[in-house]
């Protein structure tokens, strides 16, 4: 995996700065997310939530028995519980994160309600290269679970590659996967800028990892969030602006960052039923069944390899 140090040292030295969304999530920022999940105007945790709840029979049939569950960016774990207890006799349950802290601790909890279930959280970089840190059966029924709408943080050839990489280095026979729908600006951006101001800490939060892990002195108070919608690519687009010109020293290196220069944090891409389909064919899944909420902001999907 390449370090923190390596991608923000790369990613400050392009022309278009650019830093991933996978360096919010140390354990300050998995806690604001968690929060984020909770707010009004976040609408994908609380829709996907009552689509897993109301379908969550359904989804319990086609996953099957004695299945053994891997939620790659687990985060706070709480959708998985929706439909755990619905499923035949499933064997393991296997939450990865990046923050290892973070999964440990909150996996504590859920070890007390699912006595039968074997639990091991795992500190684990999805995007990277890494060896897994657990062994893989080929043989037994692996379920892959991937909520909240994470896919629309790839570029569409990433998308392509993450679900492959899931068939050949995971063994997944089956994926349940949660996809935002596109939909009226104004309700997408609230998402992303909410009143309280807790996604723009979020997002600020990768400039305080700087400084607390990189030894940066960035003010936090010289950068204004925003969330813009890039209509011609189908995606929320999270940047850092800076207020004024500033320079941001790593390890020797100096970055200048001019007034009015954008960071670019975060994409979340936006499907419609059909475009979703059509990027699971391309990766080698088929997409058997699908639950969109009433108002058609949410789609969860059930894939396998269509053999």
């Amino acid at each position: 995996m390449k370090s923190f140090l390596q991608e923000v040292s790369f990613g400050l030295s392009k022309k278009n700065k650019k830093l991933s969304s996978k360096w919010f999530y140390d354990f300050k920022g998995s806690k604001l997310f968690e929060q984020i999940t909770k707010l009004k105007e976040y609408y994908p945790a609380r829709t996907e939530r009552k689509i897993l709840k109301d379908n969550k029979i359904e989804i319990a049939n086609k996953i099957g028995k004695g299945a053994v569950l891997i939620e790659p960016g687990a985060g706070d774990i709480k959708k998985i519980e929706i439909f755990l207890s619905s499923l035949d006799k499933p064997k393991k349950y296997i939450p990865l994160d990046i923050s290892e802290d973070y999964i440990i601790k909150i996996s504590q909890s859920f070890k007390k309600k699912f006595p039968k279930v074997a639990i091991t959280p795992k500190g684990y970089d999805f995007s990277g290269s890494d060896k897994l840190p657990f062994k893989i059966n080929s043989s037994e029924n692996i379920i892959i679970f991937f909520p909240g709408s994470t896919i629309g943080n790839f570029e569409k050839k990433d998308a392509v590659k993450f679900l492959k990489m899931l068939k050949m280095k995971f063994k997944a026979k089956k994926i349940i996967i949660g996809a935002d729908l596109i939909k009226d600006i104004p309700t997408l951006i609230s998402a992303y800028n909410d009143k309280k101001g807790v996604t723009a800490k979020f997002n600020k939060n990768i400039l305080q990892r700087m400084n607390t892990e990189l030894g940066t002195n960035i003010n936090l108070n010289f950068y204004q969030h925003l969330a813009i919608y890039n209509k011609s690519k189908k995606r929320i687009e999270m940047r850092l602006k800076a207020k004024k010109n500033n320079n941001i020293r790593i390890n020797g290196s100096k970055y200048s960052i001019k007034k009015n220069e954008e960071i670019h944090t975060e994409n979340s891409h936006k499907y419609t039923i059909k475009s979703f389909r059509n990027l699971a064919n391309e990766a080698g899944w088929k997409v058997k069944k699908t639950w969109v909420d009433d108002k058609k902001l949410f789609s969860v999907h059930f894939l396998d390899l269509g053999l």
